[in-house]
């Protein structure tokens, strides 16, 4: 198991000190840049059926986090031990490269965030949908086509809907064909980069509840990427928390809400939306801005915009360690702050 849970059930998923740097090669003359640590030593166990939330602002690291256990992007270091499903032994797929790579991508599918710029608009949905089972050697002729019209289906739409182009549908069913394309490798992880983001309300509960229906049925694992707070309270298992590509607090969900452990997950919750009219949300507002991935200030990260901050946060850098079981946060104060979680920061409005 991971030093970053206590759940007993083996992990499908392992990463280990995961890395992926942007520059900081040295040129011919001077000294070597520093990289952009986009994500920097990140650890963390994905068990079997659960869904798997990271979240943090724009520009925290968790879509090339993402992109890398998807192997879209490849690492510059640690390791993401996968654990295939008639294999004792997990296999590292951050050094897997060409075909030895290939058995594993059936595995792990992506479902992107923009269901418009992921979709080939010169290619009719059985194309998009059948072109990894052609690929793949899974299906072809008459097979290719019966097997996207079931995963049409599936996800919402009409079998006779293979014939047309993505620029036929809405946004909500652009994101439909992205899952059926995701689902069409029979996959066992999929990592879904902030899949609703782009969508209507009222088209983002269909299509979560669309994704619980098929981890139910299929017994799929998520790794739900998100800025949206409410909506990994409603569908994730455990939350990581990312901050300048790092992982400042990871646990299971009602604990995180309930009650965070750090400053920075505590001003998150207070951006939680909040669905009654008549009660309204205290906001904490962080000053400053997300620090620089390039050059990351001294000591914690985030103590320029922290409130709780004291000398220690600015010379020395906090290590992720477990304070309660299963709770994982990184912070030298943790034990002596009491926080506000979501609920906490609520107050009476006034009627109208």
């Amino acid at each position: 198991m991971s030093e970053h849970t206590t759940q007993t059930a083996t992990p499908i998923l392992s990463v280990r000190q995961l890395k992926k740097h942007y520059g900081g090669k040295k040129p011919l003359f001077g000294p070597a840049p520093n990289p952009l640590r986009a994500v920097d030593g990140i650890s963390f166990d994905v068990i079997e059926g659960e869904t798997f939330g990271i979240v943090g602002e724009s520009g925290c690291g968790k879509t090339t986090l993402g992109r890398c256990i998807a192997r879209a992007l490849e690492p510059t270091d640690g390791q993401m031990l996968y654990r295939p499903k008639d294999e004792k032994e997990p296999v590292d797929l951050a050094r897997l490269k060409g075909k030895a790579l290939r058995p594993y991508r059936l595995d792990v599918q992506m479902i992107f965030q923009d269901p418009i710029s992921s979709l080939n608009p010169r290619m009719t949905l059985l194309d998009i949908i059948g072109e990894p089972m052609i690929v793949n050697g899974l299906a072809k002729g008459a097979e290719v086509k019966r097997r996207v019209g079931e995963l049409l289906e599936r996800v919402g739409l009409r079998a006779d809907h293979m014939s047309r182009y993505p620029h036929a549908f809405s946004g909500g069913q652009r994101q439909r064909i992205g899952i059926a394309r995701a689902l069409a490798l029979n996959p066992r992880v999929i990592v879904c980069d902030e899949p609703v983001s782009a969508l209507d309300v009222s088209v983002q509960a269909q299509i979560l509840n669309l994704l619980q229906d098929l981890q139910t049925e299929q017994n799929l694992t998520y790794l739900f990427i998100a800025h949206d707070l409410g909506v990994v309270e409603y569908l994730c298992d455990r939350v990581a928390v990312m901050y300048v590509g790092e992982i400042v607090e990871l646990s299971d969900t009602e604990r995180l809400f309930d009650k965070p452990l750090h400053p920075y997950t505590e001003a998150l919750m207070s951006a939680v939306p909040e669905a009654n009219p008549y009660s309204v949300r205290q906001p904490k507002i962080l000053e400053g801005d997300l620090a620089n991935a390039v050059n990351r200030p001294d000591g914690c990260h985030f103590h320029p915009r922290c409130s709780y901050c004291v000398n220690r946060c600015r010379t020395e850098e906090p290590q992720l360690r477990e304070l309660e079981p299963g709770r994982w946060v990184r912070c030298h104060r943790a034990e002596e702050l009491s926080l506000s979680g979501a609920s906490d920061t609520l107050v009476e409005g006034v009627e109208a």
